[in-house]
């Protein structure tokens, strides 16, 4: 019972002031949750994004240190005990790991969390370009003033990438509706969760539905390939390290080269 009350809260509490509900739900052991539509909340009031490439407001922990390329010095994901709270992204200074680009970023926007804010700098190197929205703690539920900002600033571009779902869970209803404010014309890229909280599955299976049956949408399977990469990610389990948001990234500008190849632009832009 206690538990069921702590994840309600959590939600709650994520939707009006934003709260990060996987820290919350980590301090009750990651109680289960039933993320039916009927329980999910369906309207908010956030505030639309200040910009494109929000980076977290936090610093990094004390005492944090660069990893070491040597993965047999990191700890591994798959022995830790749940955390008792999910911090806010570390963010990636910039050049970390140095890479070149792949593709041209001009006609591609990100929408996400946390996990996009990791990703951000890896982005801008290989799609130089691209229009990165990553906001810590942002739940799905949270973006349609993000996509009216973004769209009154010229800048929701032909290829959007959505990533979100790690804060709380939402429905294929939810998802499509706000694939349908993106309006027509537009080509997705669906980025799935790998995380330690009890909507991980639910949420999965709506994106996967999603990417599998809507029109000109690509996936890009981060649950299958994070489970390859646990010395990427900080003990929390979901924040990657500069190696992990190098190979996130990469994954993403994979996808998008993947869809702008199956369906490109008109031939009179």
């Amino acid at each position: 019972m206690r538990r069921g009350v702590a994840v309600l809260l959590g939600i709650v509490a994520a939707t009006v002031v934003g709260i990060d509900v996987a820290g919350l739900a980590g301090v009750f052991g990651y109680p289960k949750y039933d993320a039916g539509a009927k329980t999910i909340p369906t309207s908010t009031t956030p505030s639309a994004s200040g910009g494109t490439g929000v980076s977290p407001s936090s610093s990094p922990p004390s005492g944090s240190t660069s990893p070491s390329s040597d993965a047999s010095t990191t700890p591994s994901s798959s022995t830790s005990q749940p955390p008792s709270s999910i911090p806010p992204a570390i963010p990636v200074p910039p050049g970390a790991i140095p890479t070149s680009p792949i593709g041209n970023g001009s006609d591609v926007t990100t929408i996400g969390d946390s996990v996009m804010v990791d990703a951000q700098p890896y982005l801008i190197q290989l799609l130089p370009g691209i229009v990165v929205d990553g906001k810590v703690s942002r739940q799905l539920i949270a973006t349609p003033p993000v996509i009216t900002q973004l769209k009154a600033e010229n800048k929701l571009n032909r290829y959007v990438v959505i990533e979100l779902g790690t804060n709380g869970p939402f429905t294929a209803a939810q998802l499509k509706k706000l694939m349908h404010q993106v309006g027509k014309g537009h080509g997705f890229v669906l980025v799935n969760t790998s995380d330690p909280l009890p909507w991980e599955s639910t949420v999965n299976q709506v994106i996967d539905q999603v990417a599998a049956s809507y029109p000109h949408t690509v996936l890009v399977n981060w649950h299958q390939k994070a489970s390859n990469v646990a010395q990427y990610f900080y003990p929390d389990r979901v924040h990657l390290m500069p190696q992990g948001a190098k190979y996130f990234a990469t994954l993403i500008a994979k996808a998008v080269l993947q869809l702008q190849q199956q369906y490109p632009p008109p031939s009179n832009q």
